[in-house]
This record gives C-alpha cells, structure tokens and sequence, in this order.
C-alpha cells in the first residue's frame, strides 16, 4: 500500500476510482451511450453510484457534464 502510494500518488481506491472517472468522460464525451450503460461498463455498481462518485470527482452531473462538452 505504501509502495502504491508512493509510486502512484493516491490510495489503489483512490486511483481505480480516478480511472474509471476518466474512461466515463471519454464515453460521455464521444459517445452517445447511456449514463446508466457508462456507470455499468466503467465499474460503477449503478447509475446512482456513477452520479455520485462523478460529481465529487469532477465538480458536475455526468448529464451537466456531457452538456458542457456538447456545447
């Protein structure tokens, strides 16, 4: 855990989450797929949990998110 953190800069949870966030933006972005089917293939155990974990992480809704991009 200690070597992970030092290498990676982040707890493994912390890191997993960041990346499943990252491949959600790039399917919200250049995708037309479901939130609920993004939240299913990005490991995120429903769109509930998808929406939160998201807006923590990026400040935004996937859908304001998506939104913003599409503008």
């Amino acid at each position: 855990l200690r070597a992970f953190r030092e290498t990676m800069g982040s707890t493994p949870y912390r890191w997993l989450l960041q990346q499943r966030i990252e491949k959600a933006k790039d399917l919200l972005q250049f995708s037309p797929t479901s939130l609920s089917e993004i939240a299913v293939v990005c490991g995120f155990s429903d769109q509930s949990h998808f929406t939160r974990a998201f807006a923590q992480a990026a400040g935004a809704t996937p859908r304001q998110w998506r939104r913003s991009r599409q503008s």
